[in-house]
């Protein structure tokens, strides 16, 4: 069940009517039950998988208090044991093929066909355990006694599937404190939910069905110009993606009282890449920022105190970004797309060794905003790698610079009627719906930017109100009855 369907709001509303009417010592376990039969609803295998690791997890965090013996050691194990899991289930397309040409060899006949289930959301999920394990044996927090709440840290249904990646100390409380569902904060869930579902099929799915098949695989067969295109529309497709899924289940979250981590705040409109990685799905960024750059950096500033060495300011970043790259799939392809944001980052610290550099807010605009372009030009193409192989990228990446003159001739003889309108791209111009489209998009993000706050639409006029929802209702329903509403991109990390 997608969070896009009606099924799943229909069913979330009668599950947050009974929340309410229970009284507060059952309500968590009510909402362990709704997750599961939401779960349930993916594949009941997912239950037992998450189910044997969240268990693991819970008991070893115990063990990982700073009181009991070897804590470290446990902390260790229990990593170890979450990218094992992660290892296993998700990256078996990395492994199996070997191993079952290995077994082959050995006279042991497998199928080509093996495969191992990727139990859903396994990726959020991983970072989550070993940032409670590394909390608890730092002593920000207590071990969680209590099951029920701890399972619910693994399969509260709204943020199961994509994330937010939350932070355990934060979750336990909202979720033992929850707020009081009143007007105003359903209101404001509705218009979260609202723009969620607006990005997402008024925005993402257009955008990608938009974007031939074979773009990317076989970007030698298209003139430069579609290339620039598709790839603009392919950047917008997945934030709006994303975003929008988030902005959803966050939605979603609020009517339980439940208050989940805003992931976004208009990434293409940063000033720097630093600025970018503190926009876009902010709570995994935060967490490598937290468990990965500052204990790396600090580990090398102990062996030698200059920020200004080489290994101190070229590691950290570079190693950051390709841990986020190894996160989203073990490939090369997406060790070229950490290691591309890696270089950015080590770039544009460069004048920092030489200066001292004021912060991003306190430039002069003549500097920010050629900042934000430049710092849009190359996240856009560092998208080719995240969604390619690296022959294709290298080929995309080539192509984007050799563009054909437009077929005016042929576009002369189709308006004549001599010949058959077949599509735009025959006559060398890009798609001017899809311009179009893109052109509102980006127009939609910059009066999010003008009103200063994702709930923006909350204070347009009515009529303004009427129209989207009315936009919304006939996209939705054209959705529905072409069967296009496509899964949600990270629900596959």
């Amino acid at each position: 069940m997608t969070v896009t369907a009606a099924l799943f709001f229909v069913c979330a509303v009668a599950a947050a009517l009974v929340y309410r009417w229970l009284p507060a010592k059952f309500r968590n376990y009510w909402l362990l039950a709704v997750s599961l039969g939401f779960l349930a609803t993916w594949s009941w295998q997912f239950i037992l998988v998450l189910g044997a690791l969240t268990l693991l997890n819970y008991l070893l965090g115990f063990k990982a208090a700073p009181t009991g013996k070897h804590a470290l050691g446990w902390t260790t194990t229990g990593i170890v044991l979450n990218v094992l899991a992660l290892f296993i289930f998700k990256y078996s397309s990395f492994y199996l093929p070997e191993a079952v040409r290995l077994l082959n060899s050995l006279g042991i006949t497998v199928s080509d066909g093996l495969q191992i289930l990727l139990p859903i959301g396994l990726s959020f999920l991983v970072v989550q355990w070993i940032s409670y394990l590394l909390d608890v044996t730092n002593g920000r927090m207590e071990a969680q006694r209590n099951f029920v709440s701890f399972s619910l840290y693994a399969f509260y249904f709204p943020r199961l599937i994509s994330g937010p990646v939350e932070r355990a100390h934060a979750f336990f409380e909202r979720l033992h404190n929850p707020l009081p569902v009143d007007r105003a904060l359903l209101e404001r869930s509705l218009v979260l939910i609202f723009t969620g579902l607006f990005r997402k099929l008024v925005f993402a799915n257009p955008l990608f069905a938009m974007i031939p098949t074979d773009a990317f695989t076989a970007p030698a067969e298209y003139a430069g110009q579609h290339l620039v295109v598709w790839l603009l529309a392919y950047a917008f497709a997945i934030y709006n993606d994303f975003a929008g899924y988030t902005m959803i289940v966050r939605g979603v979250s609020l009517w339980f009282g439940i208050e989940l981590t805003n992931n976004f705040n208009l990434p293409y409109l940063s000033r720097n890449f630093s600025e970018f990685w503190t926009r876009w799905h902010i709570s995994l960024s935060n967490w490598l920022r937290d468990y990965i750059f500052y204990p790396l950096s600090w580990s090398l500033l102990k062996r030698n105190r200059s920020q200004k060495a080489f290994f101190n300011f070229v590691l950290p970043p570079l190693l950051t970004m390709l841990v986020s790259g190894m996160w989203h799939g073990l490939s090369w392809n997406m060790l070229l797309w950490g290691g591309l944001h890696g270089l950015y980052l080590i770039v544009e610290r460069v004048p920092s060794l030489f200066k001292a550099q004021p912060l991003v807010n306190e430039r002069p605009r003549w500097r920010q905003w050629p900042g934000r372009g430049v710092t849009f030009l190359f996240a856009v193409l560092a998208w080719v790698p995240f969604k390619t192989s690296v022959p294709n990228t290298l080929a995309f990446w080539k192509g984007l610079i050799l563009w054909q003159k437009p077929d005016f001739f042929l576009f002369k003889s189709v308006l004549l009627g001599d010949r058959q309108f077949l599509d735009w791209s025959s006559f060398g111009l890009p798609d001017p719906i899809l311009c179009l489209l893109l052109a509102v998009a980006i127009l939609f993000d910059l009066l999010q930017h003008r009103g200063g706050s994702e709930t923006f639409i909350q204070r347009w006029p009515r009529w303004a109100q009427v129209i989207l929802v009315v936009i919304l209702l006939l996209v939705a329903v054209l959705a529905a009855f072409t069967h296009q509403v496509a899964p949600f991109v990270y629900q596959t990390f």
